[in-house]
Formats: structure tokens, sequence, C-alpha cells
């Protein structure tokens, strides 16, 4: 069995130095996203908050989360609520703080790997300045993507090496349980935290390699066990769709290439972003990415190296956005679902690649400038400050230039309609034409609502849920013969929707047919004996009948 070299682990730096560090990169990150406190709350915002405000906490466990469990989101929301902080500017400022401990939990686990301080300071500042953030920071409901970040990295910088816990038996299994705890609520933030399990069991397979007798194959197991045991529990139903092997190829190449153009080049950030599908070529880039991403676990499983295991940590991390499982697996076929809050994990590692290869390359430049055969020991360490320094000041000029647009995209969000409009102009979205009618409608603006509903029913034609608020929109702009028809395709393709039901009733009530008003509510109220605008109805229809 060939003998494995141990990772190489820079002197230990001073705890002051470490502190300073992650402090201010934290107070950066924080500073960058508080313009975000005085928008409103927009898209899932309107949905999730009110509902996690009035659950009681085991609620959030329970159908209270919708089909996706992300209960430690909703808990934070009512926490917020029973501290009197629940209003848009504190929930932004939430979101904001949280950016912030991120950045710092980036420096103290690549220090924590072995990294050097301001390498470590560098890859925190171009992580959290990358305009790719701002659609998890400055979107109130992106903070599914922050709190799985964050649980993940705490996961991670308990199983790093450090002097954080003490020896023996007693301070690894204790240090072990912390990490399971914080793999436990990665999974509970979002399905993508589930790689917080895999990813300590690479730490500690790294920690193993270099000759750590702590780590045994129980502790290996544990994280992810308990990552695991959760996927039975927080994976959605679209995990297991049936999607055929050559599709899913596509749908990786298609999320790669559009993730790397967004990573070298910002531009056009929306919330829902679907990128039409490519073509066999997508598919063979898309094969190509899954043998790299497994050849990339399998050397790191065999050789063990600091850089083996930032790759593998990029492979965990960009997994869950990488299109290998659709998350809309019936338009898998034409679109891809490339949010850009999928690559708010997976930013940190590549922020870390990046400053790592920049300092390397500064490095060399400088010792080829001096010449390899006098260089000492201490030149050698001077080189190295050096391109240490260099890096942190590259890193710095990103900053600055990023801030204008990340300063910009938190503007946008202070307009709800102008987040759908915007979000329309790049991506054939069918939640966000939803929602802009809904804004009209509210407004009644119902000659703009149907207008925009138009829009709606041709992008999701199968939707009943579309059909039914279209109708809505015509019954209410004076067109009840168009309403009639939308009505009678929504509960077509849809015929438990007590609500679609009932505002059937309400137009044939208007139109005089009252016999056909009072069968569509008693249906309505069988579908659901809640409804209270069918029973009200229904009452009063009683009432006159009399």
């Amino acid at each position: 069995m060939k003998p494995v070299p141990t990772p190489p682990v820079l002197a230990p730096h001073p705890r002051r130095d470490i502190a300073l560090a992650a402090l201010a990169a934290a107070l950066l990150a924080t500073v960058l996203y508080l313009p975000s406190v005085v928008n409103p709350m927009i898209w899932d915002d309107n949905l999730h908050v009110p509902i996690a405000i009035k659950m009681k906490p085991m609620e959030a466990f329970g159908p209270a989360g919708g089909a996706y469990r992300r209960p430690l989101v909703l808990l934070s929301y009512a926490a917020q609520s029973r501290l009197a902080a629940a209003s848009a500017r504190d929930l932004h400022a939430a979101n904001a703080l949280i950016h912030g401990a991120n950045a710092a939990l980036v420096v103290a686990v690549l220090v924590g790997l072995g990294g050097a301080v301001p390498l470590a300071f560098a890859a925190a500042v171009l992580f959290a300045f990358h305009p790719l953030a701002s659609g998890s920071v400055a979107y109130i409901s992106g903070r599914t993507d922050l709190l799985a970040t964050l649980f993940t990295l705490l996961a991670v910088w308990l199983s790093a090496p450090g002097p954080r816990s003490g020896t023996g038996a007693w301070s690894a299994w204790k240090g072990s349980a912390l990490a399971c705890l914080a793999v436990a609520a990665a999974a509970l933030s979002k399905e993508s935290g589930l790689a917080a399990g895999p990813l300590v069991a690479a730490v500690l397979w790294w920690r193993r390699a270099a000759g750590d007798r702590s780590v045994t194959v129980a502790r290996l197991a544990l994280a992810p066990a308990v990552s695991a045991a959760l996927a039975l529990v927080v994976v959605p139903d679209a995990a297991a769709t049936t999607v055929s092997t050559a599709l899913r190829l596509r749908g990786v190449g298609t999320a790669l290439v559009t993730y790397a153009g967004l990573v070298v080049w910002p531009a056009g950030l929306h919330l829902d972003r679907l990128t039409p599908v490519g073509s066999g070529a997508a598919a063979v880039l898309g094969g190509v990415a899954v043998a790299a991403a497994a050849a990339a676990l399998a050397i790191f499983a065999k050789r063990p190296t600091r850089a083996g295991l930032l790759a593998v940590a990029l492979v965990l991390l960009y997994a869950p956005g990488s299109g290998i499982v659709p998350v809309y697996p019936s338009i898998a076929d034409r679109l891809v679902f490339t949010g850009e809050q999928f690559l708010y994990a997976p930013m940190i590692v590549i922020a870390a690649l990046v400053v790592t290869a920049g300092a390397m390359a500064v490095e060399r430049f400088a010792t080829g400038l001096r010449g390899a055969s006098s260089r000492g020991s201490g030149e050698a360490a001077g080189e190295a400050s050096r391109g240490a320094l260099a890096v942190v000041a590259v890193a710095a000029s990103a900053a600055l230039a990023w801030t204008p647009v990340v300063l910009a995209r938190q503007g946008e969000f202070a307009s709800e309609e102008q987040v759908y409009r915007t979000t329309l102009e790049h991506s054939p979205s069918p939640r966000a034409c939803f929602n802009l009618g809904g804004l009209f409608l509210a407004r009644r603006d119902y000659g703009e609502a149907v207008s925009v509903y138009e829009r709606c029913v041709a992008m999701a034609p199968g939707d009943a849920g579309t059909y039914g608020q279209f109708a809505v929109a015509l019954q209410q702009a004076g067109k009840p013969d168009d309403a009639r028809r939308a009505y009678e395709r929504s509960t077509t393709l849809d015929s438990r929707n007590a609500l679609v039901w009932s505002n059937f009733a309400t137009l044939d009530a208007n139109s005089g047919r009252l016999g056909d008003a009072r069968t569509k509510w008693e249906r309505a109220l069988s579908i659901d004996p809640g409804e209270k605008t069918a029973r009200a109805a229904l009452a009063r229809l009683n009432a006159a009948t009399r």
C-alpha cells in the first residue's frame, strides 16, 4: 500500500489575527447589504412569513412548511415575531447579519483547514461581495440558503483541525456530536444542506490520512448517516421523478454553462431563472461534468489532499443545483431551473480556489524573477507573504467593482412589480407572471390583470390555478362569457380546488343562475368545509329562497 502524504499545515496563526480577519469580513458583508432593510416583502415572503408567524413551533415540521420541509427557516421567522422583530426591515436586517456570519465562518474554516489568514480573508471577501449572493441575502426567502450554508460551515469548522477542542476520545466525540447537530440544522434549513454530512466525512477522511487517530470509522460514518436519515424527510418528490438519463445530462450541461457565465459575468440577475435546455452537446458536457465529479471523489478517497478536499467540497455543494435532479421535472425537456441562489454556497469554494491559485501564481512569478537558485528560506517566506497581499489587493478591487452591482440589485427588490417584470424580461417564469397578475388584481387594475394572465396561461397551459386567476380577472373586467370558459378550463384541469368552484358559483349567481351557483358552492364545501366564502354565500342564498 502506497503511503499517503500528510497534508501540509501552516504554522498556527495567532487567534487575534484570525478573529480580526473574521470580524472584518463579517462587518464588510453585513454593511454591504444594509441598504436592503428599506425593501418590502416580495414573492414568497408574503406566503411564508405570515404562515410562520401564526403557526405553533412543531407545525413547522409538518404541512405548515409546505411540500418542502424547511422548518428552521420558518422557526427563524417565528422567533423574530416573538421578539417583535418581524417587520420587513427586521427580516432583511437578519439576512444581512447571517450573511456576515457566513463570511466570518469562511475565514475560520479556511484557516482551520490550514490556509493563511490573508488568503482566507480574501476568499471571504470574494464570496461576500460577488453579486450572485444578492439573490439569497437581499430576498427574505433567500434565508433558506443563508441558514443551510451557515450550519454547513459550522459543521465543517467543528470537524476541522484547530485549537477549539481538547484531546482525548471524549473531546473528539463531543466535537462530532456538535458537528452532527449542525449537519441536521443545515438539512432542516434547505435540501441542499444535506451536503453537509458528506462534507464533514470528507474533512475527517483528510484528517485521518494525515495521521489523526481520533478519526475512527464510526466518526466518519456518523455525519453522513444523519444526512441520509433526514433525506427521507426533507427531500421533495422531484428527487424521485422519472426523467431519462440523457435528459438529466442535458440539464447538467445547461446548468454548468449558465452558472459558469454568471460566476465570470454576473449580469441579468433575476429570481426565477429558467434556462432553455441545451441540445445534445449539453448532454455531452453534462456527462463530462459528472465523470469529472466522480473522478474527483475517487482520487480524493485514494489520496486525500487539501486541494482534493476543496474539489470534493465544490462537487458536494454544487450537486443540489447542478440539474442532475430536475427541480421542475414537468418542464425538464424544455427548461432548467438555474436559480442563482444555488451558487451561494459553492461560491465559497470557488473563491477559495481562486485565491489559492492566485497566490501560487504570484509566488511563482516572484520566484522566477529572483531566480530559484538564489532564493533562501527567508526570501521564500517573503515571496509567499507578498503573494498573499497581492491576492488580498485583487480581492479588494473585485469587491469595489461589484459593490455598485450589488447595490443596484438591492434597489430592484424595492419594487415587487419591478422584480416580476425583470424576471419576465429574462425568463418565461409562470410564477413571476402569476404574481404580477395578482398585483394588478389587488390594485383593481382588471384590464392589466387580464393582459398579464393571458400571457400566463400561454406559459402554463396546463396549470389550473393560473386559469382560475385568469377567470377572476375576466370576471372583474366585465367579461362573463370569457370568465366562464376560463373557469371551466380550470375545473377540468383540477376538479378539487374549492376556491375556484366558489368563484365560479359567484359568476353564476351574478348571472342569475342561482341553481348552478348553489351546486357549485355545495361542491366547494364538499372539497373544503372551511371555505368561508362559499359557506357565507350559500347561507345568504338559502335565506333568500325560504
